[in-house]
């Protein structure tokens, strides 16, 4: 764990919007856009993250299938509506480089 939070300030500041598409955005937002959207590429394309991910799916579902009460339920269809936004903001930050990419063209 104490790598993940090892650079925490700059993993702050390296935060993207999709403001920084626009064609004003300065240059260093654009290619921050540009890595993000990289990292998150090879993200998506790295086998072990693929297995331990639709495990740890595996694992909410099967939490969620064996609560015994409602909150139960409710806690952890939290986890796995946030499993899905995890992959959603991954999948966010490639189509901020199409976008990124095509406004450049244009």
């Amino acid at each position: 764990m104490k790598s993940l939070v090892l650079n925490i300030r700059a993993y702050f500041n390296k935060r993207t919007r999709a403001t920084d598409t626009h064609k004003e955005a300065s240059a260093s937002r654009k290619a921050l856009i540009m890595e993000n959207g990289e990292s998150a590429s090879r993200l998506l394309r790295n086998e072990d993250f693929a297995l331990m991910f639709n495990l740890y799916r595996f694992h909410i579902l099967e939490r969620l299938e064996e609560s015994e009460d409602d909150s139960q339920r409710i806690g952890n269809a939290y986890y796995v509506a946030g499993a899905r936004d995890f992959i959603d903001f991954i999948e966010k930050n490639e189509y901020l480089v199409k976008m990124a990419n095509k406004k450049a063209e244009t």
